[in-house]
């Protein structure tokens, strides 16, 4: 296959860097993600790590990211694009949340509680509160701080996610209608600094990395259209 190039921008034509790629014949499966083939996750080396300006539609826009998911896996080598044969980005500044290489280990899978983060959380959360509440809450945000700080705490941040929730830093973009079919967490790698073991993983300010895709679009395996967004606090 041809190499995955920036389309936009001064990444125009230049080479996308591979954030992270998983092998899911290697990984403990998950209900509707695929049980065989390699899906690889793209980004430029720009100030927005390949994410568009374009808030909403335009986080779906594969210009300066690409998720490419390979069904069969070649294990023939001299099928495969050498190191010294894979494009180099020859621009003059490089922006990236990594140095280096990463091996991504995979736990059982487990389920995972909501987190406050996701942009059907308020509306579930008042709806089940107000079933138990002496005084019924019209909006998540009237909520206590006491009790808004105990949801916090209640939240796992893994390392990095597949299925489950998400967690940002910010808001929630499938706030936005046009959008919000990108229901199910694909991938998302957070913020690691782990100097015992060398790692050192940092979206801008102690952010995270996060695609998003329709369900029925990865049931289909079909990763055309995948919101990819970058935010950090």
């Amino acid at each position: 296959m041809e190499y995955p190039l920036g389309k936009a921008k001064f990444f125009k034509g230049q080479p996308l860097i591979l954030l992270a790629q998983l092998n899911f014949e290697k990984l403990p499966h998950i209900p509707d993600f695929p049980t065989k083939g390699i899906l690889q996750f793209f980004i430029a080396a720009d100030d927005l790590y390949g994410m568009t300006a374009d808030y909403g539609e335009g986080f779906t826009r594969q210009d300066n990211f690409r998720v490419i998911y390979h069904e069969n896996i070649i294990t023939d080598e001299s099928q495969l694009l050498s190191s010294d044969e894979i494009p180099r980005y020859s621009g003059d500044e490089r922006y990236l949340p990594f140095e280096g290489e990463f091996l991504l280990k995979a736990e059982e899978p487990v389920m995972m509680n909501a987190t406050m983060w996701d942009y059907r959380f308020g509306d579930a959360f008042v709806s089940a509160y107000n079933e138990f509440a002496d005084e019924p809450l019209e909006d998540f945000w009237d909520l206590d701080d006491d009790i808004a700080d105990e949801l916090y705490v209640m939240t796992d941040f893994p390392d990095a996610i597949i299925g489950g929730y998400p967690i940002f830093t910010q808001d929630d973009p499938r706030v936005r209608e046009e959008i919000a079919d990108c229901d199910t967490l694909l991938f998302e790698l957070d913020s690691v600094y782990k100097a015992d073991r060398g790692i050192d993983i940092m979206w801008g300010d102690s952010g995270t990395g996060t695609f998003l895709i329709p369900r029925d679009r990865l049931k289909a395996l079909d990763f055309s259209r995948v919101i990819y967004n970058y935010d950090c606090s």
